[in-house]
């Protein structure tokens, strides 16, 4: 046996879950199914129940506790708004928990035992049609699915799935800006196998990977194009980023170069040691993720830049949160603090710019202005030294709070899984 079938044989047991697991599942998906069945009914709603998602499918990971259930409309004129406000009622009155979540409409997360349940209206269409939300797409990709996906493929989807996980690529929540579990799914409907699919990416190009089930002519400008096989006009990577592509790209390649377990246990790598890093730290606002997430990284890049040009050197950076309590913008820095002059660069000497460069600086307090080689330059004094006050000009006083030093993430570990 090869040292990749050995590898695949012990992580193929990391995605099989417990016969007892399974049947749990299915029990919870199906009380709840009839429980939504029963309330649709009652309120008077012409609409289908079922249960979709990597939990009808069999392609959910082992510990798993997340199941989709969808109330699909026939009547165009039932909005899901009005869907929504039954259900919760009715929830209410039987003493159930459940939160209400927002998308491109209102759904309801139901907490039944350990379970989180989603409760999601959306309308029926027919192959080929508009949809009318992104969720009435739902249905269709699941028969799709059912119809690709035997059983060694399921197996499969969910190996590629912690895959995916362990590298820090999976989902296609602005946090991750990865690879959602429909898409897992397509790839391996698609390439017909985890090695398949992995030999495929380690041969991938950004912006140059376009991959459809049938011949199409649409046109879409990311780095990964998936197109949906169900919305011709829809691509199923939009979600992921440049540097998720990449990583895959590398994790596969490296995989079959050198086949390891540890592509599919989650471990928090070794930290790197005498990094100076900065984090601000900002308190939770109570705001749904996907917002927070996107805010945040906006702001984070903002001040990337303007760190920049302060004059710092940013090595890495990111936006951790623990969505409850804080989320905070960190960033690795080569110093924290700069020397208080600068070499600032002029134009050539035969440049007519040179006289407007010139003027500038004469009379301030600067180094100069001199030649040297066939520039001009000055030393002129930085505007800020400490990188804290870099910070507090963009983003003002207060509402945050700035840790110099005492960060210790997984932006400073090295790579756990790269073997």
């Amino acid at each position: 046996m090869s040292s990749l079938e050995e590898v695949l044989l012990e992580a193929y047991k990391l995605v099989t879950p417990a016969p007892a697991e399974e049947a749990k599942i299915r029990e919870v998906s199906q009380h709840v199914k009839s429980l939504v069945s029963r309330l649709v009914e009652e309120g008077g709603i012409d609409a289908e129940v079922d249960v979709y998602g990597s939990s009808a499918r069999g392609t959910w990971l082992p510990g798993q506790r997340d199941i989709d259930i969808f109330v699909v409309l026939r009547d165009r004129s039932v909005k899901p708004e009005a869907v929504v406000q039954i259900l919760t009622k009715r929830f209410t009155e039987l003493g159930l928990r459940w939160t209400l979540r927002y998308a491109q409409h209102p759904y309801v997360s139901l907490q039944v035992e350990s379970y989180e349940v989603d409760v999601v209206p959306c309308y029926k269409i027919q192959p080929g049609e508009r949809p009318i939300t992104a969720a009435d797409r739902s249905p269709l990709h699941h028969r799709f699915l059912v119809e690709k996906l035997d059983k060694p493929r399921v197996l499969d989807v969910r190996l590629l799935k912690l895959f995916l996980k362990t590298i820090g690529i999976y989902g296609a929540e602005i946090r991750s800006e990865g690879f959602s579990g429909y898409l897992t799914e397509l790839l391996i409907a698609y390439y017909g196998s985890f090695v398949e699919t992995l030999e495929a990416a380690s041969r991938w190009r950004p912006y140059r990977t376009y991959i459809a089930f049938t011949d199409t002519n649409t046109k879409f400008k990311a780095p990964l194009v998936v197109v949906d096989p169900v919305d011709p006009n829809r691509n199923a990577a939009a979600a992921v980023s440049l540097t998720s592509m990449s990583t895959f790209i590398l994790a596969a390649r490296r995989f079959l170069k050198k086949p390891s377990l540890s592509y599919f246990r989650a471990t928090r790598g070794e930290l790197v040691s005498q990094l100076e890093t900065v984090e601000v730290v900002f308190p939770y606002p109570d705001e749904p993720p996907d917002i927070v997430w996107g805010r945040y990284k906006r702001l984070g890049r903002g001040l990337y830049k303007w760190l920049r040009e302060c004059g710092f050197r940013i090595l890495r950076w990111g936006v951790e949160s623990d969505e409850v309590t804080y989320v905070s913008l960190v960033y690795i820095v080569e110093n924290v603090r700069l020397t208080p002059y600068v070499l600032h660069r002029g134009p050539p000497v035969y440049d007519e710019a040179v006289d407007a460069f010139i003027e500038k600086y004469v009379g301030e307090e600067v180094v100069g202005p001199f030649v040297q080689g066939s520039r001009v330059y000055v030393i002129k004094k930085r505007r800020y030294v400490d990188i804290s006050e870099c910070i507090s000009k963009k983003l003002g006083v207060g509402g945050y709070d700035i840790r110099i030093n005492t960060y210790s993430g997984d932006l400073v570990r090295k790579n756990p899984w790269i073997t």
